[in-house]
């Protein structure tokens, strides 16, 4: 393929971070041809100086998330974990979130954290007339305390495999 893939303007998903989904073409975002690539995806991402992600979990990818400058913590709770623990990533390191897993990226530190995500398969975001249709990553407004009391039962159903299917589906269709 003779093509330079660049990182391009991000935009703020709804977890609360900047993403560029500069080699995904399962994101509508990117504008790449819908069967380019399969197996994996590649998103830069930003995490501001000072802020954290909501809390969100992808029921279908794994992710890595690795650290190309800066700082970060991630707070995750794994399905088999009987609590949430966190994580010191810095530059040139990474962590690996695995479907099932709830997850926040936080930065405390004064300059951004510059990431890339690698994710496996192909990260699924579909938006039209700028609504999010279907998102791999579901985003909760519970706060840890408030999740770990509902026995790990957030109040947004997380999606089935056809809902994701039918996101592909219709993806699919509009690149044709």
């Amino acid at each position: 393929m003779k093509q330079v893939f660049k990182v391009v303007e991000p935009y703020r998903v709804p977890d609360g971070t900047l993403v560029s989904p500069f080699l995904n073409c399962k994101d509508s975002m990117s504008g790449l041809p819908f069967d380019l690539l399969d197996g994996f995806s590649l998103a830069a991402g930003t995490i501001e100086p000072k802020t954290r992600s909501k809390i969100h979990l992808m029921s279908f990818v794994t992710q890595v998330t690795f650290v190309r400058q800066g700082n970060l913590q991630v707070r995750m709770k794994g399905p088999r974990d009987d609590d949430s623990y966190s994580l010191s990533v810095r530059t040139d390191e990474a962590v690996i979130t695995e479907p099932g897993t709830f997850f926040q990226l936080v930065n405390d530190e004064p300059e951004s954290c510059e990431v890339l995500y690698i994710v496996s398969p192909a990260y699924l975001f579909e938006m039209s007339n700028e609504h999010v249709v279907y998102d791999d990553s579901v985003v909760f407004e519970e706060n840890w305390d408030n999740l770990k009391s509902s026995g790990w039962r957030p109040a947004v159903q997380l999606p089935a495999i056809e809902q994701r299917q039918g996101a592909e589906h219709r993806m699919s269709i509009r690149s044709e």
